[in-house]
């Protein structure tokens, strides 16, 4: 009887480490983005190679933003990326990061004259924001009142350009990416430095969490992060 109960407890054990893990991501690019149907991007690359790394097995799902982030924290076994840290945020996930270090800014149509000395300035504007994006979060516990969300940046893009807002907060690393594009926008100021990674349902078990931060860790390491970053940022 004791050596059934033995097998029984590790064998109820090994399931959890076993189940493929269901990683969920946006179209938010150079980060992560869908291309002629493979998904791409500075952080797709690190969370594939860390899985594969780490002998993880996944499937990785695009979805709007706030149903990504949302079913990252209701379902077991779970992750979402790129998800910045946030004190609101770091107990409701185990985390494996950092996948990159970002600014979340404020961005305006290009030749709008609208200049600000500080972010207490842009009070009086409308300001367009991802639903349940950090900047938004973030300028809302500042006070904020004129906050028009979207379902995505791209969506609040659209509504500046037809002059619904006056400015878009969004990730430095997704204006970069915009202007490589060719999109008529221009930076106006810093909201505040933001760290990114993959965010877990806390029902993953330790084991693969501290398998994944060890093999982004040796990623960062070897320059391999640094030279996804000089990839997309440049090429994409």
């Amino acid at each position: 009887m004791k050596f059934s109960l033995v097998i029984c407890f590790t064998l109820c054990s090994i399931p959890t480490l076993a189940q493929p893990l269901n990683i969920n991501t946006e179209e938010y690019a150079p980060l992560s983005y869908t291309e002629a149907g493979q998904i791409k991007g500075i952080a797709t690359e690190q969370v594939e190679l860390i899985m594969e790394l780490a002998g993880v097995e996944y499937q990785m799902t695009v979805l709007p933003w706030t149903r990504a982030y949302n079913t990252a924290i209701t379902n077991d076994n779970t992750c979402v990326f790129t998800t910045s840290n946030t004190p609101k945020r770091t107990n409701l996930f185990k985390w494996v990061e950092p996948l990159f270090l970002d600014t979340s800014i404020l961005v305006k149509e290009q030749g709008n004259p609208i200049h600000l000395s500080t972010l207490e300035e842009a009070k009086q504007y409308r300001i367009g924001v991802q639903s349940q994006d950090v900047g938004g979060v973030y300028l809302a516990d500042k006070g904020f009142t004129q906050l028009d969300e979207a379902k995505d940046v791209n969506q609040s893009i659209l509504k500046l350009k037809a002059k619904r807002v006056d400015m878009v907060a969004m990730a430095e690393a997704r204006f970069l990416s915009m202007q490589y594009e060719g999109r008529p926008v221009e930076k106006v100021i810093d909201i505040f430095s933001i760290k990114m990674g993959l965010a877990c349902n806390k029902s993953v078990h330790d084991n693969i969490i501290k398998k994944l931060q060890a093999e982004l860790d040796r990623l960062i390491q070897d320059g391999t992060q640094q030279s996804l970053i000089i990839k997309y940022q440049a090429v994409e």
